[in-house]
């Protein structure tokens, strides 16, 4: 064969070649191009979609897209959200804070690249978290065994005992850890921080033997605070209900007494931790209220600083600052958010719902209160709204003889309730539909502690 024959032949090989694998290229893009986008990859933490409003879910393409493609988004079930896009992402902002343990379905049809061509769809589902409550499960008479802390999921599940001891009066819960007050033999109350986790128990060093009046936390912040009452002593009058704050973050370390304008630790006919902050509210004997940064009493930077007076603390409205205080039958709103601290009118309602045992639903004024169902007092909870009332759960007629309810309180996120019955019972109750989400043996959730 002659060198220029091979040269032909190669040339047409070659040729060839890069024909076949032209049209093949060309097919692959094609098809992309009638196909439209895909979806790479998708992010969003479902932790933080179920605490907190406007959380972001992005969904990313093998491609820059046309900002078009944010125009029809549907979520499933219904959510309100927004998208936009931002080269190849569509950037999905949820409105509100997302139900527990949901799997939702996010949807954007006729997606279509910058460069034109066909259009798809593009969809993602994830489930919600579904988190860990806390409540005290007492020993029954003639048990042997010890009081205990249960863990369980909202959303169902067998109760585990993380934490036990004899005579467990009250706890609180701060993430993966846990501070426990309980009873020695000789009547006086023992603190305890225990962490989850693993770690040695930390015993709360009290001012004194006395008694914890009150136990409440703030897991943002890592605080919790008590009252203390010591043991009457015939040397100086022990004043009753005093403020104690303890930062967990420190360790071993010790309580900061909250001081009133006197000087003198405070006496607290109430008060309140300021969720995500350093700082309390607290009413005194006389009504009045403080404004207290607790780290500037620990360092000795800051003071108790007067904000006016009240009849009740009625609570915070549930994912914000804003304290709801009662006076006369008259509710103000503070929000601690600001600077100023600026106070204003707040919605009124039906009913009693300034008694201690409501609970603040929204900034729209909405209350739950514990009523009258028609079988006898305190056996219902109702939702009350400034144009509107309605029950939102009850004790049926197969319920005990006698049984009642005890004590209600809003989930941190604003959309559950717990609700606890004499027969120490706790039912979770969706507040957007009176859905029973699941009853659990046991009383004083951790969602109760912090109010």
């Amino acid at each position: 064969m002659s060198t220029d024959s091979a040269a032909r032949r190669f040339r047409r090989l070659l040729y060839g070649s890069i024909t076949i694998v032209s049209v093949v290229a060309a097919v692959l893009v094609g098809a992309n191009f009638s196909h439209g986008p895909q979806l790479q990859s998708a992010q969003i933490n479902v932790n933080t979609a179920v605490e907190r409003s406007g959380q972001r879910l992005l969904l990313q393409a093998n491609e820059p897209l046309d900002p078009s493609a944010a125009g029809k988004l549907t979520v499933s079930p219904a959510a309100a959200a927004t998208a936009t896009v931002d080269g190849d992402t569509i950037d999905v902002q949820f409105t509100g804070i997302l139900s527990y343990n949901t799997r939702y379905t996010v949807s954007v049809p006729e997606v279509r690249s910058v460069a034109g061509g066909g259009a798809s769809t593009l969809g993602y589902s994830f489930t919600t978290a579904n988190p860990t409550t806390y409540f005290l499960s007492p020993s029954k008479d003639g048990e042997q065994f010890s009081d205990a802390v249960l863990a369980a999921p909202i959303g169902g599940g067998t109760p585990k005992p993380v934490y036990q001891a004899a005579r467990i009066r009250q706890f609180v819960a701060l993430g993966d850890t846990l501070v426990v007050d309980t009873v020695n033999d000789d009547g006086t109350d023992a603190l305890t921080i225990v962490p989850l986790t693993g770690g040695a128990p930390i015993v709360v060093n009290l001012a004194g033997s006395g008694t914890i009046t009150s136990l409440k936390a703030d897991p943002t912040s890592k605080l919790f605070g008590y009252t203390f009452t010591p043991q009457p002593s015939p040397h100086y009058e022990a004043q009753p209900d005093q403020l104690y704050v303890y930062d967990i973050t420190r360790g071993n370390d010790y309580s900061i007494p909250i001081t009133g304008t006197d000087f003198e630790v405070l006496t607290a006919k109430d008060w309140t931790l300021i969720p995500g902050t350093t700082s309390l509210v607290a009413q005194t004997e006389g009504s009045d209220l403080l404004l207290v940064d607790t780290l500037g009493e620990r360092d000795g930077t800051s003071g108790p600083v007067p904000i006016g007076s009240a009849d009740s603390l009625v609570g915070f409205v549930p994912t914000t600052k804003t304290l709801i205080t009662a006076t006369g039958g008259t509710r103000t709103a503070t929000d601690f958010g600001q600077a100023d601290h600026p106070s204003s009118s707040f919605p009124s309602v039906a009913g009693d719902p300034d008694a201690a045992d409501s609970a603040i639903v929204d900034a729209a004024g909405t209350t739950l209160d514990i009523q009258d169902s028609g079988s006898g007092p305190d056996t219902a909870v109702a939702r009350l709204e400034a144009a509107d009332s309605k029950i939102l759960y009850s004790l049926d007629s197969l319920e005990p003889a006698g049984q009642s309810i005890t004590g209600v309180c809003v989930a941190p996120n604003g959309l559950y309730a717990a609700v606890t019955t004499s027969a120490e019972q706790i039912t979770y109750v969706d507040l957007s539909n009176g859905t029973t989400l699941g009853t659990v043996d046991g009383r004083d959730p951790n969602w109760c502690s912090a109010r």
